[in-house]
């Protein structure tokens, strides 16, 4: 009886070793997501209560909240193959009243941005005054905590982490070991594991994805087609924009723009 329990016990261990050197773990391949921007509930947060906001500004601000969409809703894609990932906006048609309603989304919703894992090194394209400014920097760290809610996103077992981003902004993320990669969208990243659902409650943002798709397609680093954009640090750009573009704001106001530059 004792020999036939060892026997069963060396023969279970040498299965699940065997499915653990065979189990695939996924490298490469492209994630898409929807993200939600609840469009009114930031307006009233951020907007609709400040008694110092000007009249120009309130005019918009209210034919926004009148004539504008509940919320926004964007699909994303991120590509990844090797420690290399490619984010960006996946163009669509969207309604008219969506433009106005893009202007107060806390995020720069048409930018590119690729990380590089292995050079902990980022670059991201930001089409911003007509122009396109090209911000190349390290990657920022994410403090993460992590918690035991689960959830099933896209097919695929998520664990939730607390997160905080630019030390003062709160973001929640589900991520998978099913794919090992420690990526995720925009500049988010750092778990054990791929994000597939992520919400910024401040910001009224909420991205999950939708679809996985396994492939083995390199990423490019190529941001721009054919024009040369000259790459500055965060602060280079930090200086520029605080001297020649955003010279009026206050500080706290100035911090605020800046942070859409790093999320």
């Amino acid at each position: 009886m004792i020999k036939t329990v060892l026997l069963l016990t060396f023969l279970n261990f040498v299965l699940i070793e065997t499915h653990a050197q065979y189990a695939f773990f996924p490298n490469s391949g492209t994630i898409t997501y929807e993200r939600r921007f609840h469009v009114q509930n930031y307006l009233k947060r951020n907007y609709l209560n400040k008694a110092d906001l000007e009249t120009w500004d309130k005019m918009f601000v209210d034919e926004v909240v009148k004539n504008g969409p509940v919320e926004l809703g964007t699909k994303h894609s991120l590509k990844f193959y090797d420690g290399e990932t490619l984010f960006e906006i996946i163009k669509e048609d969207y309604p008219s009243n969506y433009r106005s309603a893009l202007n107060y989304l806390p995020v720069f919703n048409d930018s590119k941005t690729y990380k590089n894992q292995k050079t902990n090194m980022f670059s991201r394209l930001i089409h911003f005054g007509g122009d396109e400014i090209l911000l190349k920097d390290t990657i920022p760290n994410v403090k993460w905590k992590y918690t035991d809610e689960y959830r099933n996103i896209a097919g695929y077992d998520c664990r939730r982490a607390n997160g905080l981003i630019q030390d003062s902004i709160y973001v929640v993320a589900f991520f998978t070991n099913q794919i090992a990669m420690p990526i995720g969208p925009e500049l988010i990243q750092g778990l054990p594991g791929t994000i597939l659902g992520l919400s910024v409650p401040s910001w009224n943002i909420n991205m999950f994805a939708t679809q996985v798709e396994l492939n083995n397609q390199p990423v490019s680093s190529q941001l721009t087609k054919g024009k040369k954009v000259q790459p500055k640090s965060k602060v280079e750009i930090k200086e520029l924009l605080r001297v020649s573009v955003y010279d009026w704001m206050d500080e706290k106001a100035f911090q605020k723009q800046w942070s859409k530059f790093l999320f």
